[in-house]
């Protein structure tokens, strides 16, 4: 191949972007009573939370602690707690609990749920802007938030990782 064959090869390549996919896959978080999804995208690992998760002092309430993944310790927040401040962890529930793990950023973060629901597929066009809801305060911020599929929240995790670490250094430097 000469040189003119070979640009005239890159520029047809250059040329055949692929699209992006019109939709999106999203797994379903039930907290309690309430429902949000999370991209399949935006997380690294799905499993069982460990028996026990280790507590420091100054931790906010809906921080449930941190623990050892892949040779890295990272924060869990209980998204229930978080999202619903005030509400009492379903103990019935904790059987089902799964620990969800986020990486954003070059940050890891596990998201500890009640329960999880199934995995949708939603077109982007399906996808309207969050109304807001009385049964979720999300934190008093909308940015966590990108999205809604028939009223049920889509997360928005660069921004809830980002809030989720700044609010975390923050109670540790007033701790």
């Amino acid at each position: 191949m000469n040189d003119e064959e070979f640009w005239r090869y890159a520029r047809q390549r250059a040329q055949n972007i692929p699209e992006l996919p019109s939709h999106t896959e999203y797994l379903e978080c039930k907290l309690n009573g309430k429902t949000c999804l999370v991209a399949l995208r935006d997380l690294a690992e799905v499993l069982p939370p460990p028996h026990r998760f280790a507590r420091l002092p100054g931790m906010p309430a809906w921080m449930a602690g941190i623990m050892a993944w892949r040779g890295e310790t990272i924060a869990v927040v209980n998204l229930d707690l978080y999202l619903v401040p005030g509400s009492e962890p379903d103990l019935s529930r904790a059987a089902d609990s799964m620990l969800l793990v986020l990486h954003s950023a070059g940050r890891a973060l596990g998201l500890l749920v009640p329960a999880l629901g199934f995995t949708s597929t939603i077109d982007r066009e399906h996808i309207s802007a969050f109304s807001g809801s009385a049964d979720f305060s999300l934190a008093e911020n909308s940015e966590i938030v990108e999205g809604a599929y028939e009223n049920v929240p889509i997360l928005n995790v660069t921004t809830l990782v980002a809030e989720l670490v700044q609010q975390i250094g923050m109670a540790t430097s007033h701790g």
